[in-house]
């Protein structure tokens, strides 16, 4: 009788078991295995540019620290959409990611009116990697010597001053429309076909003011001929310690950078997320990549998954509310 109790409740356990196993293997078996091969990072933007020199630092790292080769991937095209969309249809393993950015996971989802992906639900955020802010400059030879000499004027005469940008909808338009609401102030918006032709422009004393990334800015402001009133960031930026932050000068909200992080397609099991997220963690201590970050202007800001995706969700309503109440279109 014993035996017989004994076989049963061995028979129940192994059943158990069983249908634990079951239930439980993919994730495991997707944990153990990961990465058994190389992996695609998809950078949705030309190759040499700032967000390419991000990702084939850190895709170098992760490889490190991974054990398998990252390959970079530029798919350039339609601001970032057609490279985001290969990934957002990729297999879930882990496998196929994307380097998705403030365009593709916080203007585009607005300012398109047929996005050929959803940015929150075609994606897991796995890890931020990090921000290059906006800052506003003035020609060097300019009265303005301070965000408050600028917006007492722009209220003196309104629809006067103007502001440069690299086009319509994009990211240096879209600070100048955020600056103008904190500040409530009329600004006029003169887009260009790039920021290039916007900061000849600003040289030539044709606009009053321009945003663009620290990054661009500091060749003219070093040389001289630009002079920064303030950082779209939350703390003052290592490249410009003596600008203060437009919170310092009582616009909080004015927070505007180019940013960037990792994005797996939905569906990408857990334990490949939480090693892809340790991974990248380690990658951006990387001095190797730490060195290519600081020459981009890049301010390194650690994000985990869970953090990442709450920070896309502000953007997308951040951005959306500026670009529906402007009526900007990208399409």
């Amino acid at each position: 009788m014993i035996s017989t109790l004994r076989r049963r409740q061995t028979a129940g356990a192994l059943a158990v078991a069983a249908v634990l196993s079951l239930g439980s293997w993919p994730l495991p078996s997707a944990a153990q295995d990961y990465p058994n091969r190389p992996l695609q990072l998809i950078v949705p933007f030309a190759a040499g540019g700032a967000i390419d020199q991000m990702a084939r630092a850190v895709g170098s790292a992760l490889s490190r620290e991974l054990g398998q080769p990252v390959v970079i991937e530029n798919k350039p095209g339609a601001g970032g959409n057609i490279g985001a969309a290969q990934v957002a249809k990729a297999a879930p393993t882990g496998y196929t990611l994307l380097v998705g950015t403030s365009a593709t996971h916080g203007v585009n989802p607005s300012l398109y009116s047929q996005l050929p992906y959803d940015a929150v639900k075609d994606f897991i955020a796995v890890a931020h990697w990090g921000s290059v802010p906006n800052v506003l400059a003035v020609l060097a030879t300019s009265d303005f010597q301070s965000v408050e000499d600028l917006v007492a004027q722009a209220k003196r005469e309104p629809g006067k001053l103007t502001f440069g940008s690299a086009g319509n909808g994009t990211s240096l338009h879209l600070a100048g429309e955020l600056f103008k609401q904190a500040a409530q102030v009329d600004l006029v918006h003169v887009p260009y076909r790039g920021g290039a032709p916007a900061s000849l422009d600003l040289l030539a004393g044709n606009i009053t003011m321009m945003f663009d990334t620290v990054a661009v800015s500091l060749p003219n402001l070093r040389a001289g001929k630009t002079r920064a009133l303030a950082v779209a960031a939350k703390t003052r930026h290592f490249a410009l310690p003596d600008v203060p932050t437009f919170a310092e000068k009582g616009y909080p909200s004015v927070v505007s950078a180019t940013w960037a992080g990792i994005f797996a397609p939905t569906g990408t099991p857990a334990p490949v997320v939480q090693r892809l997220e340790e991974a990248t963690r380690k990658a951006l201590e990387d001095p190797t990549v730490v060195e290519v970050m600081r020459k981009t202007g890049v301010q390194i800001d650690y994000k985990n998954s869970v953090d990442f995706a709450a920070y896309v969700d502000s953007e997308i309503k951040l951005w959306g509310n500026i670009i529906r109440s402007n009526n900007i279109r990208g399409d």
